[in-house]
């Protein structure tokens, strides 16, 4: 039976899990409509292309209490003029205003979770010096609490709930993101060959994530400066940017590392530099479900990535399509690992292979990973 359902997001911006998933319940006949907490922007655009009605409202953020009972209340006014059967709200923001309205609408409501702060900082936030905001921890007790479905895209999702927040898990699913992974550009060659020329050397690594503390880029740096005192081939590009810029620079300079790594800030041809370089170290701490390890493997490349981490442990096997490292060993873990794809490229070809083998099994938008969000619609 078709239904008419709500996406209730937060931001302006592109993804293409979540049009990938606004464009499966479109082709699969039930009716969508998309309201977000900010202005229209690309995102409204993209999916008002698929034929899918886009709204939009901003509120006073002060004082947040108004601004939450607010938003409730527009929402559920928002339902039932639209005639919504059931509210998917994503993110927490969404997510709490969902729960707050739930009780006067007549639309089920879904929240789709996509964080994994708890366990972080549980187990990290002392060696890091770093505290959650009492907000954030506040919103996920509420929401954990009142919401009836809750949709968790991995398995470090899903336990950083059941140890960290004891959350009921009985009405918690684990349901991958789903890609169009034809919506994805394809490297230029030309380019690629380039680059490859400017940044010649046996190894070419690559990081693609924003310079915080929890991406561990100094353990890496350190790494790197080890291995090629020794006198090994071997260079880094790094790419976005981040409060740790400063410091990764100064590292840099003081260590005269300027012709191994290079930080090139965000670019929007990535996916050339990726396609590049041999090996993506991703030895974040915190992730839900990381993209730009899903954007390598659809190069044939592969990654290295910390076990524990967001869905790595769901899809990443060591030495097959990948390498999980130890979080607490880092410096060793990595160490040990760039020198064995130092030494074996090929078989860095054939973990790339597998890799991309995975990602499209588990992730891309088949009849089967497609049924799963299918079954919540008829739930």
């Amino acid at each position: 039976m078709s239904k008419k359902i709500l996406l209730y997001y937060p931001p302006n911006k592109r993804t293409i899990a979540i049009e990938t998933l606004c464009k499966t319940l479109v082709e699969s006949g039930h009716k969508l409509v998309v309201l977000t907490l900010t202005e229209k922007g690309d995102f409204h655009r993209r999916i008002e292309q698929m034929g899918v009605e886009t709204f939009s409202i901003t509120m006073n953020r002060k004082p947040s209490w108004k601004y939450f009972l607010n938003q409730a209340r527009y929402l559920i006014r928002f339902c039932k003029e639209h005639k919504i059967d059931s509210v998917w709200s994503n993110l927490q923001e969404a997510n709490m205003i969902a729960v707050l309205a739930q009780p006067l609408l007549k639309a089920k409501v879904i929240v789709f979770r996509h964080h994994a702060e708890s366990a972080f900082f549980a187990e990290y936030g002392r060696q890091f010096n770093m505290t959650r905001n009492k907000n954030e921890v506040r919103f996920d007790k509420i929401i954990n609490k009142l919401a009836k479905t809750i949709v968790v895209p991995s398995s470090g999702v899903w336990f950083g709930m059941e140890k960290y927040e004891k959350c009921n898990m009985s009405k918690v699913k684990l349901i991958p993101y789903i890609y169009d992974f034809s919506a994805y550009q394809n490297p230029d060659p030309i380019k690629v060959q380039l680059l490859r020329k400017e940044y010649e050397c046996n190894l070419l690594l690559i990081m693609v994530c924003r310079m915080i503390d929890t991406k561990q880029h100094l353990p890496v740096f350190r790494t790197i400066k080890k291995i090629t005192d020794e006198g090994l081939s071997i260079k880094l590009i790094v790419m976005d940017d981040g409060p740790l810029k400063s410091q990764l620079e100064e590292y840099i300079r003081t260590n005269s590392l300027h012709n191994i790594i290079s930080l090139v800030g965000f670019r929007n041809d990535f996916i050339n530099y990726m396609a590049a370089a041999d090996l993506l170290v991703h030895p974040s701490l915190t992730e839900a479900s990381n993209s730009v390890v899903k954007e390598i493997g659809l190069l044939e490349k592969t990654a290295v990535v910390c076990k524990d981490v967001g869905d790595f442990n769901d899809y990443i096997i060591d030495l097959k399509n990948g390498f999980l490292i130890e979080r607490n060993d880092l410096d060793i873990s990595l160490d040990f690992v760039i020198r064995k794809a130092y030494s074996n490229k090929n078989q860095l070809n054939e973990m790339g292979i597998n890799l991309k083998i995975d990602i499209l099994q588990r992730f891309s938008n088949s009849e089967k990973n497609i049924s799963k969000y299918l079954e919540l619609v008829a739930e």
